[in-house]
């Protein structure tokens, strides 16, 4: 199950205090009552989104545009490798003495 995302707010508050106000991690966990590992992934989230300073610039005053900028790739299948061809194995594990295993090894479907 995926985690809820921040508020705009508290996203905002976030940023606020990490570029402006130059506060810790963990002091920034403690203000928002969130944990440590949610604000790296979203301070990570704004690093790689190049948003380095306070304000924030016009065009992101629109909380769907921040969103669109930092949740871009969210939504995007993540290729890691093929699908086998099911058909085949399943004709495959029909033979006597195929198991999924030896299918997996073999063929390199798992």
């Amino acid at each position: 199950m995926a985690a809820e995302r921040l508020s705009m707010r508290k996203l905002r508050e976030l940023l606020r205090q990490r570029l402006e106000l130059k506060l810790s991690v963990r002091e920034i966990a403690r203000s928002l009552g969130i944990g440590v590992g949610t604000v790296n992934r979203y301070l990570y989230r704004a690093q790689a989104a190049k948003l380095t300073s306070w304000p924030l610039p016009p065009e992101l005053d629109d909380d769907a545009a921040l969103t669109a900028l930092l949740f871009a790739d969210e939504g995007k299948a993540v290729a890691s490798r093929p699908e086998p061809d099911w058909a085949h194995v399943h004709a495959e594990l029909r033979k006597k003495g195929v198991t999924k295993l030896l299918l997996c090894v073999t063929a390199h479907a798992c």
